[in-house]
């Protein structure tokens, strides 16, 4: 959807399968332009900051807490927003303290769900602490 909206889009997965998977379903939506890369969190090999990074249900495991919070300080642009994504899991809970402990601000949402059932998903919005710069005109977006 960003893509679409004219942002400069990069998708990366540490799965191949799953990044195929994003690739098939932008393209069989008529994004053309958005970039993907196989990517490891654990040694990002991005080249840039990026105004907007987005998660979704990636925050469930411990392991994988310090090479994320790491991504944010390393590639999110001052003045930048993260929104990571998940069903509420009570184990995310030490990852924002960690988050807040490096210098983020986080808020978090919950949004009722109707699938399989009731359900809600948790959106924490994530941004540095203090004074924000102003966003550049040319979003970039991570997810």
């Amino acid at each position: 959807m960003a893509a679409l909206q004219g942002a400069r889009v990069l998708s990366t997965d540490y799965e191949a399968a799953a990044l195929a998977f994003a690739r098939h379903n932008a393209r069989r939506n008529g994004c053309q332009q958005a970039r993907f890369q196989l990517m490891d969190w654990r040694y990002p090999t991005l080249r840039r900051r990026y105004d907007y990074i987005l998660a979704s249900d990636v925050i469930y495991e411990a392991r994988n807490f310090g090479p994320l919070v790491a991504l944010l300080r390393r590639y999110l642009a001052r003045g930048g927003t993260a929104v990571f994504s998940e069903p509420g899991r009570v184990n995310a809970v030490p990852f924002f303290a960690l988050v807040r402990q490096h210098g983020f601000i986080c808020e978090t949402e919950a949004w009722p769900l109707e699938w399989e059932g009731n359900h809600q998903i948790a959106m924490h919005t994530i941004r540095h602490q203090g004074r924000s710069a102003p966003l550049s005109s040319t979003r970039t977006l991570l997810s």
